[in-house]
C-alpha cells in the first residue's frame, strides 16, 4: 500500500443565512429574543433535505488535501 492516506475525510458544508431566518421568524411573529436553538428549528428541514443530496460533498485526506 504504496503512498496512500491514512484516513479519507468526506465533507458537506452548508451555509445558511442566520440574519435571513431571523427576518423570517419575525415575520411569522416570533416573540422574544431568538436563540440558536429557535434558528436550528428552523431549518431542521432544510438541513435534511440539503444533506440527504451527495452532490457536493469533498473529498479530503488526513491533511486536508484535496483528493
Amino acid at each position: 500500500m504504496s503512498n496512500l492516506p491514512e484516513r479519507i475525510n468526506v465533507i458537506k458544508a452548508i451555509t445558511y443565512n442566520v440574519q435571513g431566518i431571523v427576518k423570517d421568524l419575525k415575520e411569522m411573529g416570533h416573540e422574544g429574543d431568538i436563540t440558536v436553538e429557535n434558528v436550528l428549528d428552523y431549518i431542521e428541514d432544510w438541513v435534511e433535505e440539503d444533506f440527504g443530496n451527495s452532490n457536493d460533498l469533498i473529498y479530503q485526506d488526513e491533511n486536508g488535501e484535496m483528493l
